[in-house]
């Protein structure tokens, strides 16, 4: 039997910034305003791609000699609000998440596309920044 796992809640304020008034506004016919500025990030998030195959057990791992993947993609994620908003939460408690005495903080996902034919291995990684 699983253990209950104890849930701890932190309030977060946030302020939101967007393009125009908050509302997409057609101006003329098919053509549309408004939207959200694209985020600051600069030098605090980065990305690789790896190709996975399966190992000797089965498992789906990189092949590390390989090195990254070249070539270019396009991921579309559809969502209706209630599932941005649960994302935004999920990335926020990463963000307020007290990762220092684990400097290798991850958390995996495996995501399959919605026709099936495409799988995806996110791995979200925390480093803590010294201020």
């Amino acid at each position: 039997m699983r253990k209950k796992q104890r849930i701890t809640k932190k309030k977060v304020e946030i302020e939101l910034s967007f393009v125009g008034n908050g509302s997409i506004v057609e101006k003329p016919k098919n053509v549309f305003f408004g939207g959200v500025l694209e985020p600051k990030i600069g030098n605090n998030l980065s990305y690789s791609v790896w190709l996975e195959t399966p190992d000797e057990e089965g498992d789906l791992n990189p092949i590390f000699e390989q090195g990254t993947f070249q070539g270019a993609f396009q991921i579309n994620i559809w969502g209706n609000s209630e599932g941005y908003r649960e994302l935004a939460k999920y990335l926020l408690s990463i963000a307020e998440l007290d990762t220092v005495t684990d400097p290798n903080f991850h958390e995996h996902h495996h995501v399959v596309s919605s026709d099936g034919r495409t799988q995806l291995h996110i791995i979200l990684r925390k480093q803590e920044t010294t201020e």
